[in-house]
């Protein structure tokens, strides 16, 4: 019996030594122990390569201000896991993790022990404890983000969603997707259930096997640039506006979140909510004021302004040709860049689509995980590319070189472990202050 919040987190990160393994019968397995949570409320899929986070917060927030009681389940966290199981933007409580936690524990020991090589990982567990959470504490409805692919990720246990949504397709986890776009798109496809509808972003290759598995399971298939549209947009540092159509309305919307990826999100977001007035009471102000409330850390997020201090979470190449972008329309200046990254991702794609909209002098460091990059690795990439790399290995430390390097702009990114040290940091010194 765990008796303690901190037994339960040591717990929790035990578990990451089985690290993420691909598939539904381990969780299903789980979830039918518990009765099958998962299938007792209403839940809205939220898949894609990048994007999905947003999404996910635009759609609770705009719920949340139609008066529902929203569970949102999203990964990974910044500070704390409990960041990921959420009711109407309040965290988990840790007596409630604790408990749900208490619950789970003997069911999975039993499991364990009736069958042969039987383990669940940490995401496997906590997608059911968020499952039971929500169900236990009744909420209306579910925003579910998908923790990796779609086809075999633990959230694909949901066979009847009100939409599901797929916000685009692009290079990442390829040792685990696939090395070719129609792969990945297979893989993201997979939370399309039969009849449900289905909205995306998605272009070109991974476009076209969203189609081809939306049309075998006769699913209604909405697509940016086809049946919904961004007519303009204007991205400003306080947030994002666009000019938003739809064969059923056009009009202009703001969201507090930046970025030129925002505005894809928030068409995406958009049409689905004009989905799902159909089965919820949404009004037109309530999309409106939900927009611009909402709030996602560490996603082009100004943590100060003098100097400015930008904090991003982009890990692929997808993310990092985006935030660059963003960059270049938002700011007169270039920042100094503070990147670390975990050992998996694409570091010479990131690099080389951040590099033209930088400084050369680029701080390389390394979040405190064992999947973190060595900084020495990434410092020569940064060097074949033409930067100009300082090595800092401690995050804290890097951000306090960057500050005495860098008075106007500084730019932190590569990995939300990185930004998480990062925004700690930075918080804690705004504290003392």
């Amino acid at each position: 019996m765990i008796t303690s919040y901190q037994d339960a987190l040591d717990v929790i990160e035990g578990l990451s030594r089985f690290g993420s393994k691909l598939g539904l019968e381990r969780i299903k397995t789980l979830l039918s122990e518990l009765d099958n949570p998962q299938d007792k409320i209403p839940v809205i899929h939220i898949g894609g390569t990048n994007g999905k986070g947003s999404v996910s917060r635009m759609i609770s927030s705009v719920l949340i201000r139609a008066g529902y009681k929203v569970g949102l389940y999203t990964s990974p966290h910044l500070h704390s896991v409990r960041e990921r199981i959420q009711i109407n933007n309040n965290l988990i409580g840790k007596e409630s993790f604790v408990n749900i936690l208490n619950e789970v524990l003997p069911i999975i020991e039993d499991l364990t022990d009736r069958y042969s090589d039987f383990y669940l990982t940490q995401f496997e567990i906590l997608t059911a404890m968020a499952f039971l959470y929500f169900y236990r504490s009744k909420v209306d409805v579910v925003v579910l983000e998908v923790g990796l692919g779609g086809r075999l990720d633990a959230t694909n246990v949901v066979d009847n969603p009100l939409v599901s949504i797929i916000t685009n397709v692009d290079w990442d986890h390829m040792d685990r997707l696939g090395n070719t776009l129609s792969l990945i798109g297979r893989e993201k496809a997979g939370i399309i259930k039969r009849w449900v509808p289905v909205v995306t972003g998605a272009s070109g290759e991974g476009l076209d096997v969203i189609l081809d598995t939306a049309k075998s399971l006769d699913a209604p298939i909405y697509i940016l640039g086809r049946d919904f549209f961004v007519d303009w947009y204007v991205l400003s540092q306080v947030g994002t506006e666009i000019g938003f159509r739809s064969k059923k309305s056009q009009k202009e919307f703001f969201s507090s979140l930046r970025g030129i990826y925002q505005v894809d999100n928030m068409a995406v977001s958009l049409m689905a909510l004009e989905i799902l007035r159909d089965r919820l009471s949404i009004s037109e102000e309530n999309v409106i004021d939900g927009l611009r409330d909402t709030f996602w850390p560490g996603r082009i997020e100004i943590i100060s302004k003098n100097p400015t201090i930008l904090l991003d979470g982009a890990h692929n190449r997808g993310g990092a040709e985006k935030l660059s972008k963003s960059i270049s329309l938002l700011f007169d200046l270039k920042p100094t860049l503070i990147v670390g990254m975990l050992k998996d991702k694409d570091a010479y794609g990131i690099i080389s689509s951040m590099i033209p909209y930088v400084k050369d002098s680029i701080i390389v460091t390394s979040p405190k995980t064992n999947r973190a990059l060595d900084p020495a690795i990434l410092g020569r990439v940064v060097e074949e590319l033409g930067g100009r790399p300082i090595i800092v290995p401690d995050v804290k430390e890097a951000i306090r070189v960057g500050l005495d390097l860098e008075k106007e702009f500084i730019c932190v990114m590569g990995s939300l472990y990185t930004v998480a040290e990062a925004r700690e940091s930075l918080l804690n010194e705004v504290e003392k202050d």
